[in-house]
């Protein structure tokens, strides 16, 4: 089992949370009283949209590949778990740039020396200076402490909509079994040589039992990304953006 008791005990405590904080927050935005029309659509439907997403994202997954699970996963298994933890990535970025337009849209979009900023300069990461700026300074404070969270993020939105998708690797070879899946590699090279297609799925049966299923999903070897372990980071983004989340209803006035 890749978790231990601990950890599982951990996660589950995590997932139990999961409905309450999404609640609470989704009503917290949705009866949210602000001026702007622009801006309550941001608040009651755009932010509360994605959060509630992000949390049927989370609940897939754990149901897909529970923490627990020991056995592979099958093909359509980390297919469907992995589509959901692309939705989860690409909605958790749209949270956070959806109370940076709720913030605008109520409070202008206009730098402190009255120049517009432009669209592509609103969010609420590091580079979005012009609209941090706007924030209050406690919030700004904040804010600072999560820009290692952000730039995390936003490399893994960018990633996923430029470059390489998000994978889940199927199995993993521990090095005590290296050389024994390198061996029925090339017996299998053998068997397809000489057409021996049963020899072939034997030999594969075997080596698959050789694997490892690991709870990673990773962006890009060749880029040198380290794997994640998707479980606990899915709970531990859905903090945060519920944490942010509550700093900013905090400054628009509500609950």
């Amino acid at each position: 089992m890749y978790f231990s008791e601990a950890a599982l005990a951990n996660l589950a405590d995590g997932y139990a949370a999961l409905d309450e904080k999404l609640n609470k927050l989704v009503e917290g935005y949705v009866l949210l009283n602000l001026q702007k029309p622009r801006a309550r659509e941001f608040a009651s439907q755009g932010f509360p949209r994605r959060v509630k997403t992000m949390a049927r994202c989370i609940k897939n997954v754990f149901a897909l590949i529970p923490p627990e699970r020991q056995e592979l996963p099958s093909i359509d298994e980390l297919s469907d778990a992995t589509i959901n933890i692309q939705s989860f990535i690409f909605n958790t970025f749209g949270a956070i740039d959806n109370l940076a337009w709720t913030w605008v849209s109520e409070k202008g979009q206009n730098r402190n020396d009255g120049t517009s900023i432009p669209d592509t300069h609103v969010g609420l990461g590091p580079k979005n200076i012009s609209v941090r700026q706007l924030l209050p300074a406690a919030l700004q404070a904040y804010l600072a402490t999560l820009d290692e969270w952000m730039e995390y993020l936003a490399s893994l939105r960018h990633a996923l909509a430029h470059r390489i998708p998000l994978y889940i690797p199927p199995y993993v070879i521990e090095d005590a079994d290296a050389a024994a899946y390198d061996e029925l590699a090339k017996k299998m090279s053998a068997a397809i040589k000489a057409l021996d297609f049963a020899a072939y799925d034997t030999l594969s049966a075997e080596q698959l039992k050789l694997g490892r299923f690991q709870p990673w999903i990773s962006q890009s070897f060749a880029e040198g990304a380290k794997p994640v372990v998707f479980h606990p980071q899915l709970l531990a983004d859905f903090n945060t953006v519920d944490e942010v989340g509550h700093k900013v209803l905090a400054e628009l006035g509500g609950a």
